[in-house]
């Protein structure tokens, strides 16, 4: 039998070899012993592609008066949101904070995540805020306001317009028409009547229109906007496992982005919201609790949509059956399921993950901003930003949620009618938002101290509100306007998911809520600090030039003189002409 030995030489050399080896693998074991596992997804936010839009960014005009949406349990607390570190290029453009939306198929809230927005020219934005009220807690939205408006008034609630379609036939197919309007004026309210607005280009007409809050009926002058590519970046709203929002120094940065183009694709309206809503709302369901696609404006007239007005006259005047194709589109998918958008942003990217480049981009309704920003859709240009100004952005944000918390104290009934949880004093300069600590009734209105601004929150010297006369005034009640019968469902049988194969009855909340009484004085006018979000007078570069000038059907001696005698013969004389309300940047209500 032969014997083999291994030379010392090579003996020596194999051990070094084999120790360091050992070592790697003995070193790699222990590591993977002390690295934990990646997060369960249960565990992480699940990034949606359907939900609200913000509402500063884009909303539909609710022409009713009625109270709004109302959600069962209270709003958790806000969550701190950094920005990513690339944002677009320019100081017009301003990051909003994000809130909570009411999502009844989750029985719960699902977060609307900020977005970058260039505020329309010379305009503010006022932000909307959750509101405790009979039932549970009310979303009051937000609104854009003249800049430079340091007073609200508050108003009862205006007589309903009947007739909101087009009155006469379209003078040039490049007019939109625009509904008419009630206007508060020398005590009395007189109704500007629809015009044909001449269309412009890269320009969206926001029409007149009333917002309902506890303490009245705010008038919100019409106004020019950007059109829907130009106003800045919106991210896909996301879902927060139970708990995860609230542990301590939490923060959450976005970075999936959605595409502004194929958001048309699948776009709808919730009027009573005033909210638009993407992506898979196919199912009947949603129809009767009043979340319509958009183009039914055209067809119901209790909203007004901007959006789809101008694209239907910018992109598609020139095709007679566009508005056809688009309902023909729409009842394919509530036909077909497989044809819906994906729900969420991983289902998204699971369903394309093997098709072709060109025909996934037709899918992704939500992508990464990076990819987008390599990608170039869009004539934003961006830069890149290091963590210390995503911080100082994140803290400037407090300033809108803080005004929003300034906005629920100054609005609230001017009786002991309603609970309300009474808001932190925030800090703008901290990022952390610090959960809501108390409920407590308000007392009557002549034992409240007048709402004024502290002086960490002040911008410029602002006077307190106008004390409120003790004695008896007439009750100002919110008016129900008669909706299709297809809404007034107080629950619904919730869509099925793909893999269920038979839906799931899931407790919606009431498409109607009773109208709440408040008793409120004849109008009121309200000192309020300085909005933090203004826009300018209009940014060169993208956005070329400044907006077109204001529509002279919008001169309220103008309509008051052309339709007085007019009025008089039908109406018996009842109207009077009246002063404009609305000329130049002024508050349209200021008399």
């Amino acid at each position: 039998m032969r014997h083999y030995s291994l030379h010392p030489a090579i003996l020596g050399v194999t051990l070094l070899v084999a120790i360091p080896l050992a070592g790697s693998r003995l070193a790699a074991q222990v590591d993977e012993q002390l690295t934990p596992p990646t997060m369960p997804g249960q565990e992480q936010p699940e990034v949606l592609n359907r939900g609200p839009v913000h509402e500063a960014f884009a909303e539909p005009v609710n022409m009713q008066y009625q109270t709004g949406l109302v959600a069962p349990a209270q709003p958790p607390p806000n969550i701190d949101e950094l920005p990513p570190p690339e944002r677009p290029q320019g100081q017009q453009f301003v990051w909003i904070p994000g809130y909570w939306s009411w999502d009844a198929e989750r029985n719960g809230y699902i977060w609307v995540s900020a977005c970058w927005r260039v505020a329309p020219p010379r305009m503010s934005w006022v932000p909307g805020y959750w509101a405790q009220a009979a039932g549970g807690w009310e979303w009051i939205p937000g609104f854009w306001t003249p800049a430079g408006v340091r007073e609200i008034e508050y108003l009862a609630a205006p007589p309903a317009i009947e007739v909101l379609e087009p009155e006469v036939p379209a003078p040039s197919p490049d007019t939109i028409w625009v509904p008419p309007c009630m206007y508060w004026v020398q005590g009395q309210y007189v109704r500007r009547h629809g015009y044909w607005l001449a269309a412009q280009p890269n320009w969206v007409w926001v029409p007149s229109h009333y917002v309902a809050t506890p303490r009245g009926y705010i008038f919100a002058a019409g106004h020019w906007d950007y059109s829907l590519e130009r106003r800045g970046m919106l991210f896909a709203p996301v879902y927060f496992p139970a708990g995860l929002h609230r542990r301590p120094a939490y923060a959450y940065s976005p970075s999936i982005v959605i595409d502004l183009g194929l958001l048309r694709v699948s776009l709808f309206a919730y009027p009573r919201y005033c909210h638009y809503y993407f992506g898979d709302y196919y199912d009947d369901a949603y129809l009767r609790v009043g979340i319509f696609p958009w183009f039914d404006s055209q067809r119901l007239h209790t909203w007004y949509d901007p959006i789809y007005e101008h694209d239907r006259w910018m992109h598609h005047r020139s095709e007679p059956q566009w508005a056809e194709g688009e309902r023909s589109e729409y009842n394919r998918r509530r036909a077909d399921k497989e044809l819906r958008p994906a729900r969420t942003f991983r289902e998204q990217e699971s369903r394309t993950a093997k098709l072709p480049e060109p025909q996934r981009r037709a899918f992704q309704v939500t992508q990464p901003m990076s990819l987008a920003i390599a990608r170039r859709e869009t004539p934003i240009k961006f830069e890149r930003i290091d963590n210390d100004a995503r911080q100082a952005i994140s803290r400037q944000a407090g300033a809108v949620r803080t005004f929003s918390d300034q906005r629920d104290r100054w609005e609230a009934p001017a009786v002991n009618q309603r609970t309300v949880s009474q808001p932190p004093d925030r800090n703008p300069a901290v990022s952390a938002p610090t959960e809501r600590q108390a409920t407590i009734p308000l007392p009557p209105a002549r034992d409240r101290q007048p709402f004024v601004p502290q002086a960490s929150e002040r911008t410029e010297t602002v006077q307190p509100v106008r004390e409120r006369k003790p004695e008896a005034t007439p009750m100002i009640e919110r008016t129900q306007t008669v909706q299709p019968a297809r809404e007034r469902q107080g629950s619904v049988t919730a869509p099925s998911d793909r893999n269920q194969p038979t839906p799931t009855p899931v407790k919606r909340e009431p498409a109607f809520v009773p109208s709440r009484v408040v008793n409120t004085p004849q109008p009121e006018r309200v000192q309020i600090p300085a909005p933090p979000v203004v826009g300018g007078s209009g940014s060169p570069g993208i956005f070329q030039r400044g907006p077109p000038s204001r529509p002279a059907d919008e001169d309220r001696n103008k309509d008051s003189r052309e339709n007085t005698t007019d009025r008089d013969s039908r109406k018996g004389g009842n109207d009077r002409p009246a002063s404009d309300p609305s000329s130049g940047d002024r508050n349209p209500n200021a008399r």
